[in-house]
């Protein structure tokens, strides 16, 4: 759909001949910004937008980084430190990244390398208008399809506009270029996508070496949301809708559901309004549909014999009855992350063992996580075609997405059609289809019967699909999100 719209703006926009390749565009705009002089500087921007005014500070020393976002309510971070990424959220944890998205997303490769046919990076030509831009088109396999407007005389990048999977266009304008220690920073980024909620404007305060005698920059301790020293069995009810987990608040007992498919912690806003909760910043995504969602946060809860304090929650529409629960939140990556969360589907049972504990003394098999986006990624393959998966206990079926379909060999027979996936934000049109030879942690399924999400809104980006409690349920897993393993066992 993104190369349709793409294709409906050329046909409204003529553009001059250019002179010059794309390759060559993109080296001149490289050269043009330049390379920040090694050295330890501290920039400070603004950001305004959803609903909130927050002050970044980034702190620079060397190959080292940490940019500190800060508002009245909330504080994240995120740098590198001796070469390995890392993100710290509102509760203060701390997940290392693998930085998958660079070397895999198609977009990111295409601008690497614009001069390689299959990238598919074009010149459309000079604008008409002044100040004259180059325009490239840069319309990569399974990527998005983007336009890139370079200052025809500095080659200084104006704006790019992507036509991304959820139907909306984005656009990232940079002004007010200046420049500082060798390189050409735009003071002003100015994004937007159509909806009020997310136009969000980025403005640099100051940019200045940093004092003598300033620390070192260091990558800060992760927070957890609890600390066991034994392991502790939690309450929880497997059904058809997932696992149920109770949960306590300000008396109350409500359900959530234990989702390794969720980046953080969540809670219906009908819920959090009745419990007197305030709600803070408003942004909008899409996932199923479009969504509001905002962030609160909750003075006490308990989760089985756990007490938590002070706990950032997301407040998003996800009120839904099964099987005679009202389930009205989920328990996400930063409760997960807190200890190594054992499941068990034969024995219907959750367990969380102190951080240290080792599962291979249970004989289990080790699966490398990737937690970029604060969901596990990890290895599966179909037809021996191998891809990227989000392991995800919120999931009943797993979903295979159409961009990982199409490289397997044979055409994957047509189980059911006129389906639909429920998803925060509505239903997702679906087809069921048998894709062979599931190889994942050391089981060879023969076949699986899988959802193919028909619409793109559903997809991932950088991700295969989604390996739901169909296929997990035939293990038993551990997670550990600190040492970036799962841990699983055939049942």
């Amino acid at each position: 759909m993104g190369a349709l719209l793409g294709a409906a703006v050329l046909l409204l926009v003529s553009y001059l001949p250019a002179n010059l390749s794309a390759p060559e565009i993109v080296a001149r705009s490289r050269t043009a910004r330049g390379t920040l002089a090694t050295g330890r500087y501290i920039i400070v921007d603004r950001i305004r937008g959803g609903g909130m005014d927050r002050i970044r500070t980034t702190r620079i020393d060397g190959a080292n980084s940490i940019a500190i976002v800060q508002n009245g309510q909330y504080t994240t971070a995120s740098g590198s430190y001796n070469g390995q990424g890392w993100n710290q959220d509102e509760n203060g944890l701390v997940l290392l990244r693998s930085d998958f998205r660079r070397f895999v997303d198609p977009n990111n490769k295409a601008l690497l390398h614009p001069e390689d046919p299959a990238n598919h990076v074009t010149v459309l030509g000079l604008t008409q208008t002044q100040p004259q831009e180059y325009v490239i088109e840069a319309n990569p396999p399974d990527g998005s399809d983007q336009y890139r407007y370079y200052d025809a005389k500095t080659f200084l990048l104006n704006r790019f506009v992507t036509f991304d999977a959820d139907m909306h266009q984005h656009v990232t304008e940079f002004s007010d270029y200046r420049p500082v220690f060798q390189s050409m920073r735009p003071f002003r980024i100015h994004n937007y996508d159509g909806r009020p909620q997310n136009d969000t404007v980025t403005e640099t305060i100051s940019f200045q070496p940093a004092p003598a005698g300033s620390p070192p920059v260091t990558m800060p301790a992760s927070r957890a949301l609890y600390t066991i020293d034994k392991p502790v069995v939690i309450p929880a009810v497997f059904s058809k809708s997932g696992i149920v987990v109770r949960v306590t608040i300000n008396g109350r007992g409500l359900d959530f559901l234990l989702d390794s498919g969720a980046s953080g912690l969540a809670i219906d806003p009908g819920v959090a309004h009745q419990l007197g909760l305030t709600a803070y910043g408003v942004t909008n995504q899409t996932i199923g549909g479009d969504v509001d969602i905002s962030r609160t946060r909750i003075p006490d809860l308990s989760v089985g014999p756990l007490h938590l304090h002070d706990v950032a929650f997301s407040v998003v529409p996800i009120s839904h009855y099964a099987e005679g629960s009202r389930i009205v939140g989920v328990l996400g990556c930063d409760f997960i992350a807190s200890s190594v969360l054992g499941i068990d589907f034969q024995k219907s049972t959750v367990t969380l063992y102190p951080s240290g504990f080792d599962p291979r003394s249970f004989g289990m098999f080790a699966l490398p996580l990737q937690l970029d986006d604060s969901v596990p990624r990890v290895q599966a393959s179909f037809e021996g075609v191998p891809g990227f998966f989000l392991v995800d206990t919120g999931a009943a079926g797993t979903i295979a997405y159409q961009t990982y379909v199409r490289k397997l060999g044979s055409s994957a027979p047509l189980v059911e059609q006129g389906m639909s996936l429920s998803a925060v934000g509505g239903e997702v049109p679906a087809q069921l289809r048998r894709l062979t030879d599931l190889e994942f942690g050391g089981i060879h399924f023969g076949d699986a019967a899988v959802f193919v999400p028909s619409s793109s809104t559903f997809n991932l980006s950088d991700y295969d699909g989604i390996l739901g409690r169909d296929v997990l349920s035939q293990y038993q897993l551990f997670f550990d999100y600190a040492k970036r393993q799962l841990y699983i066992k055939p049942a």
